[in-house]
């Protein structure tokens, strides 16, 4: 999910991921491979992985692409984010003013409506 920091010229991304429905993680960074493989060493193994058609899932074992159930859940993670933080809504004034701010709405976020992972 894209947002800013700062300015619009400042793009970040909020990669999400939902495993198991019910364990949700999420990082903060650029659309590259390294925030990736960030997010992928904070989840646990899967038997296979249900990604979209992005490059940086390409060298990813078991990957299934496409739009599947389970990557509906994590566009449904996505709309709820959008629903609870300002700050993600499309088309509004609200902006995080820096990375640490983005971390500590989203973990609130997280810890309100009882999304962190126990794993």
């Amino acid at each position: 999910m894209w947002t800013y920091i700062g300015n619009k010229n400042n793009d970040f991304w909020i990669w999400t991921v939902v495993f198991d429905k019910d364990y949700k993680y999420f990082e903060i960074g650029k659309r590259d491979e390294e925030t990736f493989w960030k997010l992928l060493n904070q989840i646990p193994t899967a038997k296979e992985y249900h990604t979209d058609g992005y490059r940086v899932y390409e060298n990813l074992r078991n990957r299934k692409k496409g739009k599947y159930n389970c990557t509906n859940w994590n566009e449904g993670l996505n709309s709820f984010l959008r629903s609870k933080l300002a700050m993600l809504q499309r088309k509004t004034k609200a902006y995080a003013k820096s990375i640490r701010a983005l971390y500590r709405a989203l973990a609130l976020v997280f810890i309100r409506w009882n999304l962190l992972s126990t794993l």
